[in-house]
């Protein structure tokens, strides 16, 4: 397995590269480097203390395809890439095209992100069903270690989720006396099954989502937010996920799962 970085001339390359080798590092993976080279640019020079410990592909031409091609070898666990050039502004084409043809776990960084050197305590939004909590599972199986931190963030909302097996918080959790230690251990051995030693905690607001997973993971100080995704920008959960694109302190795993 390896973490596929795809690089091009965007000015934060350097973080993406910086983290991405982060995200290796704490899965025990290679990292494999994909630079797309405009035309009359020179190849990529890697930093010093990379040079031998990845393997860089120059490619030339359509960038999301080239990318594309590339990540479609078999041992990619997940591609990294730059969501845009600027802080303010949309998604860029390249980095649309691969959120919506890429099958595997994508790892993205923006401009106003905060770059991370390694990855001590990761937050993984949960609304509680079955199908979202895959992110979860990834997250266990890849990064659960001893000294290292997975926050579980339940965020309360006015709507709960209808799929059959979903764990919703209870009505009453507004109420300062309501005893939550049971349900918040209930939640976490149900969707928290890593046997490596690395410590659960179950987190509940009250609120708007968009808000407050940006905030908690400010506040956590969490090098990274894992979080399910459907592979689509259209209406419903991806506006969530497209909010941290703006908001988010720091990069995110987004991990497929069927819509």
């Amino acid at each position: 397995m390896s973490v596929l970085v795809a690089l091009d001339s965007s000015e934060i390359r350097l973080e993406l590269l910086a983290s991405a080798q982060a995200l290796a590092a704490a899965a025990g993976w290679p990292l494999r480097i994909v630079h797309v080279r405009g035309e009359g640019e020179s190849k990529f020079a890697l930093p010093a203390k990379l040079r031998g410990a990845a393997e860089v592909t120059e490619v030339e031409g359509a960038a999301a395809e080239q990318i594309l091609q590339a990540a479609a070898a078999e041992d990619v666990r997940v591609l990294a890439f730059a969501l845009r050039d600027s802080e303010q502004g949309a998604v860029g084409a390249v980095a649309g095209a691969l959120l919506l043809n890429d099958p595997h776990p994508l790892f993205v960084l923006r401009p106003g992100m905060r770059a991370v050197t390694t990855m001590r305590r990761l937050l993984v939004p949960m609304e509680g069903s079955p199908s979202t909590s895959e992110a979860m599972r990834q997250a266990d199986d890849v990064f659960c270690r001893r000294g290292r931190e997975i926050v579980m963030l339940h965020v309360v909302t006015s709507g709960t989720p209808l799929e059959a097996g979903s764990m919703p918080a209870p009505r009453m959790v507004d109420q300062e006396h309501y005893e939550w230690a049971a349900w918040q251990e209930e939640f976490r051995m149900r969707f928290a099954q890593c046997p490596e030693g690395g410590r659960h905690r179950v987190a509940v607001r009250v609120g708007e989502p968009a808000e407050l997973i940006p905030k908690e993971a400010l506040a956590l100080g969490a090098e990274m937010i894992v979080l399910s995704w459907t592979r689509s920008l259209e209406a419903g959960h991806s506006q969530q996920v497209q909010s941290l694109f703006d908001s988010s302190p720091c990069p995110l795993l987004l991990i497929p799962t069927a819509a």
